[in-house]
């Protein structure tokens, strides 16, 4: 375990060893809670990819994250997924017409009759059932994991591009934009998405990986979401075992303002335990912060998981059930600003405290 005050100190550890020197392709994992800080990591590692290097046709750094996101907007009146028209990533889709790459993979994701359709024009997708006959409907609502799984969709046809395009020889291929190309970053892409298509998503992705023939390209995948994770570690971790690639994997805890990187194998359920020890210290010192709350839900989740709850608030004691759970979406899943006060009030830190005491008595955690 390393220890770090800043998360731009991480950054820069996982910048040096994705830049260590192999001959093999170079993969790094990283398990991270939400609010421990990974988007804000993924964003330092592609804060060096400059407007001008894109104006210019020359991409050093694919990234999928929150960025990427924010292309995109559904508008719950008319139903319809608009997206920014001026964005490169919009302009090689329409280059080097992707649109069916985009539709494909998107039905290969969710598995059901819902086909998208899109307006390059207008900057908008609307979404149909086709069933062959008078039962179609068009444009309908689709859920917040189905919106997920189409912007993946999207950031997926550029990768296949961009994998491609540097397994051909210069001079045969189609965009010229990847030929500087050397990172490829992608930072939680299974949010809101069930189990099944997570597991469809990690497959699709690994074995788009493996298909670079391009060593020079690294690639950084970060997540926080478990079963992601272990499906990327164990398949690479063999991977690694047979020579076919350099793979290392990671996790990252936030004890108030110190970061710990750990190198993990395929279990990072372990990680709980940490969990517990911080959020226990904090009680004891007094120094419950916003994030600890997500901490809390982590433990939860987990605890619901292997008792077979049907939801991690089964396991919030009933009396302080709704006003703790409020407070702990609140603060879990919140856009905080990085300006934004990290400090609780008395009152929810005493809530906090009795939840997790009544937690850990009920449950017999020791």
């Amino acid at each position: 375990m390393t220890e770090f005050n800043a998360i731009e100190d991480v950054a820069k550890s996982i910048k040096r060893q994705l830049d260590t020197s192999t001959s093999k392709k170079k993969i790094l994992a990283l398990y991270a809670f939400n609010s421990m800080g990974k988007t804000r990591l993924t964003n330092i590692l592609s804060e060096s990819e400059s407007e001008d290097e894109v104006d210019n046709r020359q991409i050093e750094i694919l990234c999928y994250n929150a960025f990427l996101e924010d292309i995109f907007k559904w508008d719950n009146e008319s139903y319809i997924l608009t997206f920014d028209t001026s964005s490169w990533i919009i302009q090689l889709i329409v280059e080097q017409g992707l649109e069916g790459a985009i539709i494909d993979n998107f039905k290969d994701i969710i598995n059901l009759k819902i086909e998208p359709s899109f307006d390059f024009t207008k900057g908008e997708v609307t979404f149909n059932i086709v069933s062959g006959d008078d039962r179609s409907t068009t444009n309908i609502k689709i859920s917040k994991g189905e919106e997920s799984a189409l912007i993946w969709s999207v950031f997926y046809a550029v990768l296949e591009t961009a994998i491609d395009s540097l397994s051909t020889d210069e001079a045969e291929r189609t965009t010229a934009i990847f030929n500087n190309l050397k990172y490829i970053i992608i930072d939680d892409p299974v949010s809101s998405i069930d189990d099944t298509r997570i597991i469809t998503i990690a497959i699709k992705l690994i074995e788009t990986i493996q298909s670079c023939q391009n060593n020079v390209i690294k690639f950084f995948i970060t997540t926080h979401h478990a079963l992601f994770y272990n499906v990327i570690v164990n398949n690479f971790n063999k991977n690694a075992r047979d020579r076919k690639c350099s793979f290392k994997s990671y996790s990252l805890l936030k004890d108030n303002y110190i970061f710990r990187l750990s190198e993990k194998g395929d279990a990072p359920f372990s990680y709980h335990l940490s969990v517990k020890e911080i959020i226990q210290k904090a009680i004891e010192s007094d120094s419950l912060e916003k994030y600890h709350f997500n901490l809390f839900r982590n433990i939860l989740e987990k605890t619901a998981n292997f008792l077979g709850y049907n939801h991690w608030t089964d396991c919030v004691a009933k009396d302080n059930r709704q006003k703790f759970i409020k407070l702990l979406n609140l603060y879990s899943h919140g856009k905080l600003s990085d300006l934004e006060s990290r400090e609780l009030s008395g009152d929810d830190k005493n809530l906090f405290k009795e939840t997790f005491d009544n937690f850990m008595t009920h449950f017999k955690w020791s």
